[in-house]
C-alpha cells in the first residue's frame, strides 16, 4: 500500500486491539517519526458498526510505527455536544460530576458524567444522587482495566446499572458518560 509521492509515503492508521486493529485511516508523511503522538479522531460508528452510538467521538494517539502501519492507543472518548443539549429540558435537574481515578492497570483517567432527573430536586436528593454516581463510577474504574471500561461504556453496562439503581433514590431521566480522558500518556 505504500506508494512514494515526492519523498513521502502513505501510512495506514490502525486502531488498538480493543477494536480488533481495524484500519481507521491513512496519512501521508515524509518522516514517520513526526507522526508519533499525533491525535486521531473518528466516530465510534466507524469502529463498532453500531448506528445507535452516533453520539460518541473517540480519539487515539499514534504510539508506534511498524512496516508503514501506525499503531494507536486510546486517548479519549467524548459525547457530542448536540446530544447532551438535546437531553436538557426546563424544570429538570442536571448533575455533572468530574472524577480523576486510576484504573486497575494503573492508567489515570478523568471521567465526566451527567445525570438528569425527571424534575427539579432538593439539594439533599441531588447530593445523594451525586454521591451514589461517584461511588459507582469509582468502583467500576478502580476494579477494571481501561479496555474493559471502554467496552462497558460502549455496551451501556455502566449506564444501565446507574439508571436502574440510581432510580431507587429518585427517578432518573438519563445518565451518560460525557467524556473520558487518559491523563498519563
Amino acid at each position: 500500500m505504500a506508494k512514494k509521492l515526492k519523498g513521502k509515503e502513505w501510512y495506514e492508521i490502525v486502531s488498538p486491539k480493543l477494536f480488533n486493529n481495524k484500519i481507521i485511516g491513512e496519512t501521508l508523511a515524509g518522516d514517520p517519526k513526526t507522526l508519533i503522538d499525533r491525535r486521531i479522531e473518528t466516530s465510534l460508528i466507524n469502529l463498532i458498526d453500531d448506528l445507535s452510538k452516533y453520539y460518541y467521538k473517540i480519539f487515539f494517539r499514534i504510539k508506534e510505527i511498524k512496516e508503514n502501519k501506525l499503531y494507536t492507543e486510546f486517548d479519549s472518548l467524548e459525547c457530542l455536544r448536540d446530544y447532551i443539549m438535546r437531553m436538557i429540558r426546563h424544570r429538570i435537574e442536571r448533575i455533572d460530576i468530574v472524577q480523576e481515578l486510576e484504573t486497575k492497570d494503573k492508567i489515570k483517567i478523568r471521567i465526566k458524567t451527567i445525570t438528569i432527573t425527571n424534575r427539579r430536586v432538593s439539594k439533599s436528593i441531588e447530593k445523594s444522587i451525586s454521591e451514589f454516581v461517584k461511588k459507582q463510577i469509582e468502583k467500576e474504574v478502580t476494579s477494571t482495566n481501561l479496555d474493559d471500561i471502554i467496552k462497558k461504556i460502549i455496551e451501556d453496562k455502566i449506564k444501565n446499572n446507574i439508571l436502574k439503581n440510581g432510580s431507587k433514590i429518585y427517578p432518573l431521566r438519563t445518565f451518560e458518560i460525557r467524556k473520558i480522558v487518559r491523563l498519563n500518556k
